[in-house]
């Protein structure tokens, strides 16, 4: 049987834990990657529904816009898209006639709301916007 010096045990000692260590720093950095991944994953989906949201929050305004045009009395209601999730609702039309008008609408994909608020200068002839901006909050239309 052959005996080994000290100092070959002692290389096969230091072998052993680098192996160990750097496979440990491998495992930290794998597991780095993979939440860094995850969290990626779950940022786009709230970015995507976040458009979404807004995208039907627009859409509902044009529409709502429309209606007012040709029916000036009109108060707002809920639409529903077909085949989505997405909806939107016209939550306030302010004023009343021709001029300073207020229409505030909210667009809504999963838990994710997107709110506009639109001033509206006139009706008729053309329909003329002051400010058409997205908020958090309501502010205007309380």
């Amino acid at each position: 049987m052959k005996h080994l010096s000290v100092t070959q045990r002692h290389s096969g000692y230091v072998l052993l834990l680098a192996t160990l260590f750097v496979g440990a720093i491998a495992s930290i950095v794998l597991t780095s990657v993979l939440l860094l991944g995850t969290n990626s994953s779950l940022v786009h989906f709230s970015v995507e529904q976040g458009a979404k949201a807004l995208a039907a929050a627009h859409a509902c305004a044009e529409i709502a816009l429309q209606t007012l045009r040709e029916n000036p009395g009109y108060a707002g209601n809920q639409f529903y898209y077909p085949d989505s999730v997405e909806t939107c609702e016209v939550l306030l039309i302010g004023g009343t006639g021709n001029t300073n008008r207020l229409l505030c609408v909210e667009g809504t994909t999963g838990n994710t709301v997107r709110r506009l608020e639109i001033v509206i200068k006139k009706i008729y002839p053309k329909i003329e916007i002051s400010s058409w901006r997205e908020v958090a909050a309501f502010s205007l239309c309380e």
